[in-house]
């Protein structure tokens, strides 16, 4: 898939969204780069560091436009004339609103990779309801829905990376890709729900801490930390680490490891690459076997059908579930 692909189905062509995506130089020998890209609903872009470098990019849109920024890595700068920036550090996301015509400027560091999830407003909202409590309605120019950024979670992950690795024709790609985004939405509507009950009292401190072990066990998936360990390396005692993790991230440390070595076995597989014992090793498993009941305890299903079912399928479909929403987006 291309950074620029237009994601449309047959039935949705009537109405498109017009961004103006730019690459701005501050060397007058340079010239800015900028495209103007057509797309109907929702579009998937992918921004590596090795195709925009350091350079700020401006978005303005001919239509109020919902994003959603995932910062996979280094950190992001939202800036506008109106309001202070808006600040994405490495694995936080949220949902950003850019009123028709607004511009605004991205700057990035230099090892910055981001994804981005463009969404008409009538698409958002069409999923999105005014009951739900998210302040779409009270925000006056470019902002921000959720006050704080989230968290990248693993299963956010492993749903991009399904997006990116979706390798089916035009109509259908976008078909697939139209219930991942669906997918998304939820996803992150349920982790907004849970962070929402995060007490004001834990301290930044105390998050940095947590971070830091969030980190940890995501760096090196084949090793399995004991909380005494983690809880040594981020300068805190067991007990505090299993109550404040729980509290910021919504799972127990051990869940959310568990969780990581599935996601990241998950997407190996979806390759169709690397051997089940290449993908145990990576994940921290001395024997297949015990990464093949990990991972059915885990999805419910066996890693050999998970690849067989690509192979047949040319992606993935968990069993009967996303058929279903297939089924049920056709008659959207």
């Amino acid at each position: 898939m291309t950074s620029y692909e237009n994601l449309l189905t047959q039935k949705e062509k009537a109405i498109e969204l017009g961004l103006t995506f730019s690459n701005v130089s501050h060397d007058a020998e340079i010239q800015s780069i900028s495209k103007k890209i057509k797309f109907n609903k929702f579009l998937f872009k992918k921004l590596l560091a090795k195709e925009t470098g350091a350079k700020p990019i401006t978005i303005s849109s001919d239509e109020n436009t919902l994003l959603i920024q995932f910062c996979l890595k280094g950190s992001s700068n939202f800036n506008n004339s109106q309001k202070k920036p808006i600040v994405f550090k490495q694995a936080e996301y949220n949902i950003l609103y850019l009123p028709k015509e607004e511009t605004t400027t991205i700057i990035n560091t230099e090892d910055c990779d981001l994804i981005h999830i463009y969404l008409g407003e009538n698409f958002f909202l069409q999923y999105m309801s005014r009951d739900y409590g998210v302040p779409l309605y009270n925000l006056i120019g470019i902002g921000k829905l959720f006050h704080n950024n989230l968290y990248l979670s693993p299963k956010l992950k492993s749903v991009l990376a399904e997006i990116e690795n979706c390798d089916f024709g035009k109509n259908l790609k976008s078909l697939y890709t139209k219930g991942k985004i669906i997918e998304i939405l939820s996803l992150q509507l349920a982790q907004y729900e849970e962070e929402k009950i995060i007490p004001s009292t834990l301290k930044p401190l105390e998050v940095e801490k947590m971070i830091m072990v969030k980190e940890l066990i995501e760096s090196d998936l084949s090793s399995s930390p004991s909380i005494s360990s983690l809880a040594r390396a981020a300068g805190t005692n067991e007990q505090y680490l299993k109550k404040h993790f729980k509290l910021l991230f919504g799972s127990t440390v051990f869940g959310h490891m568990i969780s990581c070595k599935m996601e990241k076995a998950k997407e190996m597989l979806l390759t169709g690459q690397y051997r089940i014992t290449e993908i145990s090793e990576v994940v921290g498993y001395k024997h297949a076997t015990h990464f093949t009941n990990a991972f059915k305890k885990f999805f419910g299903y066996l890693p050999q059908s998970l690849k067989a079912t690509k192979i047949f399928f040319g992606t993935y479909f968990s069993f009967g579930l996303e058929l279903e929403t297939m089924e049920l987006l056709m008659m959207i």
